[in-house]
């Protein structure tokens, strides 16, 4: 279109229009917006060239907009400071001559370039004044692209739950007035994602954003988000595919211009290289000469973390001096990225201390102290999971460091910081708010509309989006809600010792230095470090043992020849890992009862399956100070619950079995099975029984339901219990299963009651036959009405029913 408009005015390069005609002002108009296309489409050059032709003929009452103009591509194109120069070159023009929204944009434009910057204070001042400026004017969609920057500077500043807030509500915005804006929001939510360290689902939405942009032409952003997607990959530790990322995101950003953010692509490949060990000999110096490279340009985005970068690979090579003098130059910020500098800082700190000789711990405690506070400001379960894994090279390096040169005691507190901390926040109720009761509704409603038209063979893809729509909305909800600040206190290994001890349990603390399964026990003569099997072979171990579990669980029986084959390969890989874990620590533990806190790629093991732990009282707890917690919780002592859910063949004989064991139960059948009614008579219940299938979604955890005859139960609403019950049965369904989110943190059906503060819960490791269920079941709470613990119970019940895959977590 601006081509077009050239052509009528009969535009020439070699033959510009007379200054001061009219022609020559309208013609200056148009090239100096036309310049920005050059620019999206990927060839700032040739914008700014074009921009250096206006300038011998623009109006004097327009230089404020060719200014504004060179300012956003030079911003565009990594070069901040430049660009800053010209926008205030430019505001005294615009201020006198207008446009008046050119004048409202420059706030804009430029709160964008002091965020890339770091001036994030000055930064959201400018938003902020472009925002008022638009209303004034009354430029809807100007004034939300303002909200834009705003909320991203908030983002910058370490205030995501609010940043996720005002992203929900400009996406509405963008959809109804500029729908091919919305991608950028997308983008905007991975930034959010990468923030709390969920890496993997920041990644794909990036992709996805990507995609759209090169669809629609901006090859500019798409070039952007390429890098970041490769930040979150490498962050992941996927070194196969991400280098590629990387390098397509260099490629990009040097074709376009954009030198610096290229240099950081570069920086990036190299941090990828280090991770992986396979840096060269001068890597330290090709670092540090790209860290110049970038300072020259007056660029400070990720520059210290580069640097950072830098003094390891010197620290790793033995130049300790000139690491050192790197590390003390410490340049504090706000926000997350300033954050993210002081822990890369405190790593590296401790890893020269270590090649000094000295004690690294200091450093390390610092820098996962600084990561408490920053975990507890988020009310999504989700989030205080994904934090962890900012903090997964501190505690990794403090657990080999304690591993080498501590004492049992220290291996066992290092190992807790890695594990379960956000079981440490009480859990925020946003489930409960009268919003989000609403959309679980629906949400309800939606599922129940799928499952009709799945069971009727008919085509659900559309009902199937609306359900992953809703589910979206519910869970943005849930991440902008801000946490509680606060966290329970920290538990002594001596405490915990003291308690195994009188429990006459042993604790069997495991985890994982140097590609090898470690375990720390407690409960017995003193705490003990024990070197076990390599992790990985005890990683596939697990891994056979659910596949078989799974085929023996099949609703149809197997053939017998094939059951026997089955029975017997769980057998031999039981048998294998019981060797391999359970052998050396068995002097130790004796005949006491056992609490396993598991290495998350091994919280699938059926531990009851190992011979040595059939017929033995056992739970699995997500950590040992978790455990600790449980046993001391005041538990409920409101009426029993006993509930079924439907297509269940013997839930109705089974429920009302269980529920005359307990006097003055709640019992709700398969046919009234409403989960609201579940859901409430949950709350407060001394024990609560449920007979219904579930479903794990590993991609979607706080999802993760029940089925009742009125629709799901999902995870995500038993946070918002006022009073979770003490003791809960899952009976018929593999709700036992977590996924293990990045930082080692469990999320789940089971991970979520215990967050909510169940004490107990007895749930499956695999599909479970309706009939071995309901036996079981009824034996176990007989046993339990007679007095017998939870582990005590299950134990008996299993001893004589070896493939059974029924465990109990918590305590």
């Amino acid at each position: 279109m601006f081509d077009q408009a050239l052509r009528l005015l009969q535009w020439d390069s070699e033959n510009p229009p007379d200054p001061g005609t009219a022609r020559a002002r309208l013609t200056a108009r148009i090239l100096i917006s036309r310049a920005l296309t050059w620019t999206y489409s990927g060839d700032a050059p040739a914008g700014l060239a074009l921009l250096d032709q206006v300038d011998q003929f623009v109006d004097d009452r327009d230089r404020g907009l060719l200014l504004h103009q060179r300012a956003i591509i030079l911003h565009q194109n990594g070069r901040p400071i430049d660009a800053l120069s010209y926008f205030d070159l430019a505001e005294p023009i615009l201020a006198e001559h207008g446009p008046d929204w050119t004048y409202a944009a420059l706030f804009l434009n430029r709160a964008g370039t002091l965020r890339d910057l770091g001036e994030l204070g000055k930064g959201l001042d400018n938003a902020r004044r472009a925002r008022e400026l638009f209303a004034k004017l009354g430029r809807r969609l100007n004034q939300v692209k303002a909200q834009h920057v705003e909320a991203l500077l908030l983002l910058d500043l370490g205030e995501v739950a609010k940043a996720l807030a005002e992203f929900e509500e400009i996406r509405v915005e963008y959809r109804e007035h500029a729908p091919e804006l919305e991608a950028l929001v997308q983008g905007s939510n991975a930034e959010a994602l990468l923030s709390v360290g969920m890496y993997r689902q920041a990644a794909e939405h990036w992709t996805e954003v990507i995609a759209t942009l090169r669809l629609s032409g901006d090859h500019r952003a798409a070039a952007l988000y390429e890098y970041w997607r490769a930040v979150a990959g490498f962050e992941d530790n996927r070194f196969q595919q991400t280098p590629d990322w990387a390098q397509r995101a260099m490629n990009s950003l040097y074709e376009q211009g954009n030198e610096p953010m290229a240099f950081l692509a570069r920086l990036l490949i190299l941090q990828g290289q280090f991770d992986s060990r396979s840096e060269g000999p001068d890597f330290a110096d090709k670092v540090s000469r790209l860290c110049d490279a970038l300072e020259q340009r007056g660029w400070t985005m990720r520059l210290s973390q580069a640097r950072i970068l830098a003094a390891r690979a010197r620290i790793r090579t033995g130049d300790l001096e000139a690491a050192a003098a790197t590390l003390d130059d410490e340049q504090r910020g706000t926000g997350f990225e300033a954050m993210a500098e002081d822990l890369a800082r405190h790593l590296a700190k401790a890893e020269l201390a270590i090649a000094l000789g000295n004690d690294p711990m200091p450093e390390l405690q610092a820098g996962l102290d600084q990561l408490d506070e920053y975990r507890m400001a988020f009310g999504s379960v989700e989030f205080q999971a994904g934090v962890s894994a900012l903090g997964v090279q501190l505690s990794s390096k403090g657990l080999t460091h304690t591993t080498n040169n501590g004492s049992p005691a220290d291996m066992l507190q290092w190992a807790e910081r890695s594990r379960a901390q956000a079981l440490r926040i009480p859990p925020v109720k946003s489930s409960a708010d009268p919003d989000a009761r609403e959309a679980l509704g629906r949400l309800r409603q939606a599922r129940q509309e799928l499952w009709d038209l799945q069971v009727e063979g008919k085509d659900a893809t559309e009902a199937l989006v609306r359900v992953h729509e809703l589910e979206d909305a519910i869970r943005n909800y849930d991440r902008t809600k801000p946490g509680p600040g606060q966290q329970a206190e920290r538990i002594t290994p001596e405490d915990i010792q003291e308690l195994a001890e009188a429990r006459e349990t042993v604790l069997v603390s495991l985890y994982e230095v140097g590609g090898d399964l470690r375990v720390i026990l407690a409960g017995g003569d003193g705490l003990k470090h024990v070197r076990l099997m390599p992790l990985d072979a005890a990683a596939e171990l697990e891994r056979r043992m659910g596949a078989d579990l799974d085929a023996l669980g099949k609703p149809f029986r197997l053939p017998p020849r094939l059951q026997t084959s089955v029975e017997g390969s769980l057998r031999r890989n039981a048998t294998a890992l019981a060797e391999g874990i359970w052998d050396p620590i068995a002097d130790y533990v004796g005949d006491r009862q056992v609490v396993i806190v598991p290495h998350s790629r091994l919280a699938w093991v059926p531990w009851s399956l190992l011979p040595q732990l059939r017929g033995r009282p056992m739970t699995v707890s997500p950590s040992a100070e978790a455990w600790w917690r449980a046993v001391h919780r005041e538990r409920a002592t409101g009426p029993a619950l006993v509930a079924a859910g439907p297509a269940l063949s013997r839930a109705g004989g089974e429920i009302e079995t269980i529920a005359g064991l307990y006097p003055g139960a709640n019992l709700i059948t398969a046919d009234a099975s409403d989960p609201e009614l579940v859901l409430k008579a949950l709350d407060g219940a001394s024990v609560a029984h449920i007979a219904a299938h579930g479903h794990h979604e590993p991609d979607n955890v706080l999802f993760s339901r029940l089925d009742f005859g009125l629709g799901p139960l999902n995870a995500y609403e038993l946070l918002g219990l006022d009073q979770p019950p003490g003791h809960v049965v899952l009976s018929s369904c593999d709700l036992g299963r977590s996924t293990v989110a990045v930082g080692n943190e469990t999320l789940g059906f089971t991970a979520a009651l215990l967050h909510a503060g169940t004490s107990t819960v007895v749930s499956s490791l695999g599909r479970v036959p309706d009939d071995m269920a309901a036996e079981m079941m009824i034996e176990y709470h007989q046993r339990c009405a007679a007095g017998a613990s939870p582990a005590e119970a299950l134990a008996a019940v299993g001893e004589h029913r070896p493939w059974h895959p029924f465990v109990a977590f918590g305590a």
